[in-house]
């Protein structure tokens, strides 16, 4: 798996974590990823697919102490700049740059479906509630759902998981469904 890159870039996915992402993506074409901060897992993701990862992401950071304190000061399109450079010379992947609803909806309406959906936006009960049911409709029959931040401190997260979706397995703080 190649991860050398994915590992020079901030962020809050575990070596591990990153190490299963770059193996589910490994056996899966269309991955979508619903929130990509600063590209650390679409890097893991989109060098280890042969196929595309569509990264969407208002790239505008979240109300999450982390996020907030990570982009004080910074110009408005730093973090999208970020997210472009460490992407570097990849051509698979595209960054979509709409809120996660507006873009599922957009997706919705093409009749897209993807082999791969990973939800890493907001960790919120709400939100995660609403991506789930926003983005599950869109994984392709035998397709894989899965998110990040399921044991981590992030109650909302688990809370929503375990409401919608059946059957769910954990590896580390990564849920996933297959369907």
């Amino acid at each position: 798996m190649q991860l050398t890159r994915a590992r020079t870039i901030f962020g809050w996915m575990l070596d591990n974590e990153l190490q299963w992402l770059a193996e589910q993506a490994s056996t899966h074409r269309n991955i979508l990823e619903v929130g990509s901060f600063m590209g650390r897992s679409t890097r893991a993701l989109a060098d280890n697919t042969l196929g595309t990862v569509t990264a969407v992401d208002t790239w505008a950071g979240s109300d999450e102490a982390e996020h907030k304190s990570l982009l004080e000061g910074e110009p408005p399109d730093w973090l999208f700049e970020k997210f472009q450079r460490n992407m570097g010379e990849l051509n698979n992947v595209y960054a979509v740059r709409r809120a996660s609803l507006d873009a599922a909806a957009s997706f919705a309406t093409a009749c897209s479906q993807f082999d791969m959906i990973f939800v890493d936006a907001s960790h919120d009960y709400e939100n995660v509630k609403a991506d789930i049911l926003a983005w599950a409709p869109l994984v392709a029959e035998g397709g894989l759902l899965c998110g990040h931040d399921y044991h981590l401190g992030a109650p909302g997260v688990v809370r929503a998981v375990d409401e919608l979706l059946s059957g769910v397995q954990v590896f580390e703080s990564i849920w996933f469904v297959t369907g």
